[in-house]
């Protein structure tokens, strides 16, 4: 049934008005071209591998949870302010109210919906009204934050790619850019990596603190490509007590500026795959910018190398932590850390204590159950992948 949605009459008030209500045959073509977009990344690239964390089952807990708490905290925020208003009351770039984050939203959340389906517990009927809830909430606020006109990445142009900011913060980038010697090459890889391995750790292995926008095409053929990677410095994750104060920073935008015989893609999710794949050999220019105070600071080199020796300690601390962390508390950590992404939107509208952020507890007394390997790979299999249609979710409403 999905496969044979026609695509709105109204494609460019679905995509850009904010207040055209669409109709629920174009919410189920929305959510059908997301599900197929989710399908096809979920079948090429992603692995559900870790050496500390079960990622099977904290993604089925997680999500599940999504689907149980996302509406009510919702209602919370917009109790407080628009989308639109949230979105243009902060830097677009550089915190964890970032694309990838926003893409999540109702990505997990309609994954949750599809598992409670496939194990018996909900119809596909049920929940419309919460469902639509999200959906408004993540259309209205992705119209506010792209600046490319359209929901997806797939459907941008240049194609695969994100777009979220505006020309004068591009110029204000561009303004601030250092040539990339060796040197500078060296140190952009090693802070990247350090960073980059940090914020995978500190969110269980998963990437929702790493987010790519970009190609931003300049008038010369190159084009600026910006990495988003933040790590906690609110006090969410209380598994980094302690150890995040070590940091002397928390939010950071790295830009490159690369030429055009590099290709840069970007998934549906937020995450950017190059070609050649050692794209930072080509770096034309380059800078990381921490946004800790809400507007980008420019690092200069001592400050990156400072950053990135605290960076590689925190890393250790944070690896022996929960190394000798009971696997089952390890596992709430991660189902916490996909369900609390509403944290940094809560925040900012001011409204952060006024939620409830604690786990169903039917959930988190599900851990023995989802940690059956078979049952684990048989319920993720049905929903990432599934043999009778082409994307995860089934329409709305049925």
């Amino acid at each position: 049934m999905t496969a044979q949605l026609a695509a709105s009459a109204n494609l460019k008030a679905l995509y850009t008005d904010p207040d055209y209500e669409p109709t629920l045959d174009e919410w189920n073509w929305l959510v059908h071209a997301a599900g197929a977009a989710y399908k096809s990344e979920l079948s090429a690239r992603t692995v559900f591998e870790s050496e500390l964390f079960g990622m099977n089952t904290y993604i089925l807990m997680s999500m599940m949870e999504d689907y149980l708490r996302v509406p009510e905290r919702l209602r919370t925020i917009l109790q407080h302010a628009t989308p639109t208003e949230l979105v243009r009351k902060a830097l677009p770039i550089g915190n964890k109210r970032s694309f990838i984050n926003l893409a999540a939203t109702p990505l997990h959340y309609l994954t949750g919906r599809e598992l409670f389906v496939d194990l018996g517990e909900n119809s596909l009927s049920d929940g419309l009204a919460d469902q639509l809830e999200v959906l408004r909430f993540w259309r209205e606020a992705t119209i506010a934050m792209r600046t490319d006109n359209v929901l997806f990445n797939m459907d941008a142009e240049p194609a695969n790619s994100s777009h979220v900011i505006d020309d004068v913060l591009l110029a204000e980038i561009r303004a601030n850019l250092i040539p990339a010697d060796d040197a500078v090459k060296a140190g952009i890889r090693k802070f990247g990596a350090r960073l980059t391995g940090y914020a995978f750790l500190e969110n269980c292995d998963a990437r929702t603190a790493v987010c790519d926008t970009g190609p931003y095409q300049l008038e010369d053929g190159s084009f600026l490509a910006l990495r988003e990677t933040c790590t906690d410095g609110d006090g969410d994750f209380p598994w980094v007590d302690g150890i995040r104060e070590t940091l002397p920073y928390h939010h950071f935008v790295i830009a490159y500026r690369l030429p055009a015989t590099v290709k840069m893609d970007n998934n549906v999710w937020g995450t950017a795959w190059f070609t050649p794949s050692d794209y930072q050999a080509d770096i034309i220019d380059t800078r990381v910018f921490c946004t800790d105070d809400g507007t980008l600071r420019p690092l200069g080199t001592d400050e990156v190398e400072e950053a990135t020796k605290s960076i590689r300690k925190a890393h250790r601390a944070l690896y022996q932590r929960l190394a000798e962390t009971d696997p089952e508390e390890r596992n709430l950590y991660a189902t916490e850390m996909y369900a609390w992404k509403l944290k940094a939107w809560a925040r900012l509208a001011g409204c952060y204590d006024e939620i409830d952020w604690s786990i169903t507890p039917r959930i988190a007394e599900s851990f023995e159950k989802f940690s059956d390997p078979a049952l684990a790979l048989q319920l993720i299999g049905g929903v990432f992948v599934p043999g009778d249609r082409d994307g995860c979710f089934r329409p709305l409403g049925e």
